[in-house]
């Protein structure tokens, strides 16, 4: 069974083709990719032999191995793009992720790409905007007592801005209710930074002060 933010990021591939993950570790996503009918066939990449001989367990004892490539590759570098509709990448640094699309080209045509960055998310969003990916839309995963945000982000040439808040907080749909805990969270957090550089740093305090009351139109939450 995939975890919540693995599941999330099954649910925003689009079903069109191939999907890539990349940094696949033990396949689980390829594997429920394949399982589900949603791809006809995956590609799992990874920097290390090791995650690749744990994929290939996975895929293995599934009997999904015939509907799979295994690909030792630095990010995309290695990874053959014919086909490739789809490109999954989960669990690394926000810098990280913005490093290896930057590194392919193939990755602008028409490639749905779903991003789950484990930190800097407010730079990638910056970096994604400012290189001619639009985010589709992004959602928030809470699992346990930690949020996860995923991304989904297409490129069209373009160059995207985003307010302040979207680019610290999130472009999200604040109907849900995991984004409003997830507001509330990021409300509290705030709240104790503002505190803290409220007299040695007075405009940021004054940011965190902005973001917090937008937060509060947002979901409604109150001190």
């Amino acid at each position: 069974m995939l975890t919540k933010r693995l599941a999330m990021c099954a649910e925003l591939v689009s079903g069109d083709g191939i999907a890539c993950d990349v940094g696949t570790d033990h396949a689980y996503l390829a594997a429920e990719l394949l399982r589900s009918g949603k791809c006809k066939k995956v590609i799992a990449s990874d920097v290390a032999e090791g995650p690749l001989r744990a994929a290939k367990k996975t895929l293995d004892q599934t009997g999904l191995i015939d509907r799979s490539e295994i690909v030792l590759s630095d990010g995309l570098l290695n990874v053959p793009s014919d086909g490739v509709t789809d490109v999954v990448i989960a669990g690394m640094g926000g810098e990280t992720i913005a490093h290896i699309l930057d590194k392919c080209s193939w990755i602008k045509n028409d490639v749905n790409i779903i991003l789950q960055p484990m930190t800097k998310i407010s730079f990638l969003r910056k970096w994604l905007c400012k290189n001619g990916f639009d985010i589709l839309c992004e959602k928030i995963v809470c699992e346990g007592r930690f949020f996860y945000t995923v991304i989904k982000a297409k490129y069209d040439g373009e160059i995207h801005e985003l307010s302040e808040f979207e680019y610290e907080i999130g472009k999200f749909d604040w109907n849900y209710d995991d984004v409003k805990a997830y507001g509330r969270f990021r409300y509290s957090q705030l709240a104790k930074l503002s505190k803290q550089v409220e007299k040695i740093a007075p405009e940021t305090s004054d940011v965190y002060i902005r973001l917090m009351h937008e937060i509060k139109i947002k979901c409604g939450y109150m001190e």
